[in-house]
C-alpha cells in the first residue's frame, strides 16, 4: 500500500487542523462568557450607570443588579422600553443584546453615531449618523437607511419619529413620522419628545414644565406646569421621570408627583433610561 503514508500525513494535517478550529471555538466562547458573566435575566432593567473603572451596572426593577464589565463607562449603552434589551458600543461595533436569551447582534462600525434608539419592545433599533438613520429590525435582519434624517424621537415596527435636513438650519425643531414605504407626514415643531410606550404621545421639555403633545398631529395635549423640569424617560402610559430631587415620576393626567424607591436616591451625571434613547453622541 504506497499511498498509506501520505494518507497518514493528510489525516494528521486535518486532525490538526480541526483541533486548532475547536480550540479557537472553545477559547472565543469562553471569552464571551467572560464578557458576559450571569447577564441573563428575565427581570426589566430600571436604569443604568457606568462606573468608574468597572464599565456599567444595570439596576434591575427589583433591586437586583447586573455588572457589564465588558463595556468601558465612557462608551454609549441605552435600554429599551420594556427593560430587556441593551444597545451598546464595544470594541467600536454598535451591538444589542436580548438579556433574556443573550442574543448578540452586530450592527455595525460606531463611527460617527450621532444617537441610538429603540422600539418599546426592543425589536427594531435606529443608529443615527450625522445625515442618515440605519434602521435594523432584530427578528427578521432586514436593514434600512432613512437619509437626511438624523435625530429619533422614538420608534415602533411601522413608524419613526424623527428631524428632517440634519444639516441645514432651523430643521431640527421640525419633527415628522416616516413609514417604511417611505411616505411620512409633519407632526409639529417640536424641539425634542420622548414617545409613549402606546405610541400615541411625546413628553418634552418647556418652559413652564413638562409639554405632551399628540404624537401624531403634534398638538399640545396637557403641559404639567413645573419649574425646572427635564423629562428623562416615561415610565409607563401615563407617568415621565424628571430629574428633581434627584428624580421624581410625574403624572400626566393630574400633575401629581412621587417617589419610586426602584429610583436612584442620588444625582447620577449620565444614565440611560429605558426608552430614553441618546442623542448625545458623536
Amino acid at each position: 500500500m504506497p499511498d498509506t503514508w501520505p494518507r497518514l500525513a493528510r489525516r494528521a494535517r486535518r486532525n490538526r487542523v480541526i483541533g486548532a478550529l475547536a480550540a479557537l471555538l472553545l477559547v472565543t466562547g469562553a471569552g464571551g462568557y467572560a464578557l458576559w458573566p450571569r447577564s441573563l435575566t428575565a427581570e426589566p432593567v430600571m436604569y443604568g450607570e457606568p462606573r468608574f473603572d468597572e464599565g456599567w451596572t444595570l439596576r434591575l426593577r427589583s433591586g437586583g443588579a447586573l455588572r457589564l464589565d465588558a463595556i468601558k463607562e465612557d462608551d454609549p449603552l441605552i435600554v429599551s422600553g420594556d427593560g430587556h434589551t441593551i444597545v451598546y458600543v464595544l470594541d467600536g461595533r454598535v451591538r444589542a443584546r436580548d438579556l433574556r436569551n443573550g442574543t448578540i447582534h452586530d450592527l455595525g462600525p460606531a463611527d460617527r453615531v450621532t444617537g441610538l434608539h429603540t422600539s418599546f419592545d426592543g425589536g427594531d433599533i435606529a443608529v443615527a449618523f450625522p445625515d442618515r438613520t440605519l434602521l435594523a429590525n432584530l427578528a427578521t435582519g432586514a436593514r434600512r437607511t432613512l437619509p437626511g434624517i438624523c435625530r429619533i424621537s422614538g420608534l415602533s415596527a411601522t413608524t419613526v419619529w424623527g428631524a428632517p435636513g440634519c444639516e441645514r438650519r432651523g430643521e431640527d425643531s421640525r419633527l415628522v413620522t416616516v413609514r417604511p414605504d417611505g411616505t411620512g407626514a409633519f407632526v409639529g415643531r417640536l424641539t425634542g419628545g420622548l414617545l409613549s410606550p402606546d405610541r400615541r404621545l411625546l413628553a418634552g421639555d418647556h418652559a413652564d414644565g413638562v409639554l405632551i403633545s399628540d404624537a401624531t398631529s403634534g398638538a399640545k395635549v396637557a403641559l404639567v406646569k413645573r419649574e425646572h423640569a427635564e423629562v428623562l424617560a416615561w415610565f409607563g402610559d401615563h407617568e415621565v421621570i424628571v430629574e428633581a430631587s434627584p428624580y421624581e415620576l410625574v403624572d400626566i393626567r393630574t400633575g401629581r408627583s412621587r417617589r419610586d424607591p426602584a429610583l436612584p436616591d442620588g444625582w447620577i451625571s449620565y444614565i440611560a433610561w429605558p426608552g430614553s434613547g441618546d442623542d448625545r453622541l458623536g
